[in-house]
C-alpha cells in the first residue's frame, strides 16, 4: 500500500511537469517581474520557454530537497553518495538557470510544487531500507520524466538560452537515470 500511494503521488507530480511543457506559446520571453508579490514570472505566462524554466528549476529544487532528506536519513553509501551528487549537481544547475531568467527579467520559484513537497513529505515518514527503495524509485522516475520533458522542449522551445541550457543538462539528466536504475537494481527493486 505504501508504495502504491508513493507511486500516486510521484506519478500526480510528474503529471502536472509534463501538462506544465503542454501549453507554452513561442511568444518572446516576458521582461520584468509580475507585480503581485510571490508570484513567479511561470504563474503569469504561458510561454513555453519560461514554463521549461519554472519546471526545471522545480525539479532542480525538489532534487536539491530530496536528496538533502536522504543525507539525513539513509546509511546506505551507494544512496548517500547518489545524494550527495544530486546535491551537487542540480544547485550548480540551478545557478545557471537562475542567471539566465535574471538576464530575461524573469521570476522563477523559489520551492517545488505542492505536488513535489506532498512527495517530499511521504518519503519523509520512511526509514531504512523502505526509505532507500523509494527515494531511489522517485529519482528513477524522476529522472525519467525530466528526460522526456527536456526532449519536448528540445523540439518547441524557441529561447536559444533556454535552449543551450537544455542541451547542456541533458547529458547529466540521463547519466542520473542511470545511475539510479543501477542502484535501485542493487537494491533488488
Amino acid at each position: 500500500m505504501k508504495t502504491r500511494t508513493a507511486f500516486l503521488v510521484v506519478t500526480l507530480g510528474l503529471a502536472s511537469l509534463g501538462s506544465a511543457f503542454a501549453g507554452g506559446s513561442g511568444a518572446p520571453l516576458a521582461q520584468g517581474n509580475p507585480q503581485t508579490s510571490g508570484v513567479t514570472t511561470a504563474d503569469t505566462s504561458n510561454n513555453t520557454d519560461i514554463l521549461a524554466m519554472e519546471v526545471s528549476t522545480m525539479s532542480n529544487l525538489t532534487e536539491i530537497l530530496t536528496s538533502q532528506l536522504a543525507l539525513q536519513k539513509s546509511q546506505n553509501a551507494a544512496v548517500r553518495a547518489y545524494a550527495q551528487r544530486m546535491i551537487t549537481e542540480h544547485t550548480a544547475a540551478q545557478q545557471k538557470l537562475n542567471a539566465i531568467a535574471s538576464a530575461k527579467g524573469v521570476r522563477l520559484t523559489d520551492k517545488p510544487g505542492a505536488d513535489q513537497r506532498l512527495q517530499y513529505n511521504k518519503l519523509a515518514t520512511l526509514t531504512g531500507a523502505e526509505f532507500d527503495r523509494m527515494y531511489i524509485m522517485v529519482q528513477v522516475m524522476g529522472h525519467d520524466m525530466t528526460l522526456k520533458l527536456v526532449d519536448t522542449y528540445l523540439t518547441i522551445g524557441r529561447d536559444p538560452q533556454g535552449l543551450a541550457y537544455a542541451r547542456e543538462m541533458r547529458p547529466a539528466i540521463a547519466m542520473h537515470l542511470r545511475d539510479a536504475q543501477a542502484i535501485q537494481q542493487q537494491l533488488g527493486q
